[in-house]
């Protein structure tokens, strides 16, 4: 019998070395990275009141959610981070108080707030106005002045409040 050369030609040796695959590597990377941010975050809003604000206490479990933040102190309200109002110890001007209850002061930056809020949802199609509002107050704040905010949250729209509290159990 004849020989057949070449018919089978010796395969090439595996070698030592062995090359990475950065792409592979790279996709599976960028796969741990989304699943570890996704598990590390939480949907908790972050809340840090103004100095001297202390917040009540609850037991109640926890619903975050994002929302224009209005904060009560004994000097006055902030939207936002923006100073609005401004009082002693709780008491709003009478002046300032419109027919229903709340601020005139407060209800016109709410205006402006709700205005911008409806200027985005137009342009924006993903985005949707609600009716959602925080409500960070001081735990020795009077029902009367919490009334005047919220009063003045209503006649702009904001109807779904969430009070703000911290945590007894934690």
């Amino acid at each position: 019998m004849m020989k057949k050369k070449g018919m089978f030609k010796k395969r090439a040796r595996a070698s030592d070395e062995m090359s990475l695959q950065i792409t592979s590597m790279a996709d599976i990377f960028m796969i741990l990275l989304v699943f570890l941010l996704k598990s590390a975050s939480t949907n908790a809003v972050q809340i840090n009141p103004s100095a001297g604000v202390r917040l009540p206490a609850s037991t109640g479990e926890a619903q975050f959610l994002e929302a224009p933040r209005v904060e009560i102190s004994k000097s006055g309200v902030m939207v936002e981070q923006d100073s609005i109002l401004k009082f002693d110890n709780f008491q709003i001007d009478k002046a300032d108080m419109t027919p229903e209850g709340g601020s005139k002061t407060l209800v016109a930056h709410l205006e402006k707030l709700r205005k911008r809020q409806l200027l985005i949802a137009k342009s924006n199609t993903d985005v949707k106005v609600d009716a959602k509002i925080i409500i960070v107050g001081d735990q020795s704040m009077p029902y009367g002045t919490l009334k005047a905010v919220l009063t003045s949250a209503a006649l702009q729209g904001y109807t779904d409040y969430k009070l703000a509290v911290v945590n007894k159990n934690q």
